[in-house]
C-alpha cells in the first residue's frame, strides 16, 4: 500500500469517535506502517543521492509521527477496553457503606 493512503486511514481512524474506532483495524494500519517504515530505512541505507535521502528520511518522520499516533490511540482504547467502569475507583468503593452492615 502507499504511503500516502496508509497515512490516510490512519488519520480516518484516529479522527472516529472511540466507540466506533476498531481496535484490530487501527492495529493493522499501524503494523503496516511499521512495515513501510522499515522499507524506506533499507531504501535509505541504499540511496546515494543527497535529494533523495532527505526526501526518504522524511517521509519516514512522517510515519513514525503518524505510528506513534496511532499507537498511543490504540493503547489507550485497549486499556478502556479492559477497565469498563473507569469512573469508580478503589477509593470510591472502601467508602460507600456496606449492604452488609
Amino acid at each position: 500500500m502507499k504511503t500516502m493512503k496508509l497515512i490516510a486511514r490512519v488519520q480516518k481512524l484516529l479522527q472516529r469517535p472511540p466507540e466506533e474506532t476498531k481496535l484490530k483495524k487501527l492495529r493493522k494500519t499501524v503494523k503496516a506502517l511499521k512495515q513501510k517504515q522499515e522499507d524506506l530505512e533499507d531504501k535509505l541505507k541504499h540511496t546515494r543521492s543527497k535529494p533523495a535521502r532527505e526526501r526518504l528520511q522524511q517521509k519516514i518522520d512522517v510515519l513514525k509521527a503518524q505510528r506513534r499516533k496511532g499507537a498511543e490511540v490504540y493503547r489507550r482504547l485497549k486499556d478502556e477496553q479492559k477497565d469498563p467502569a473507569p469512573g469508580i475507583s478503589e477509593t470510591d468503593k472502601a467508602s460507600e457503606p456496606n449492604a452488609d452492615s
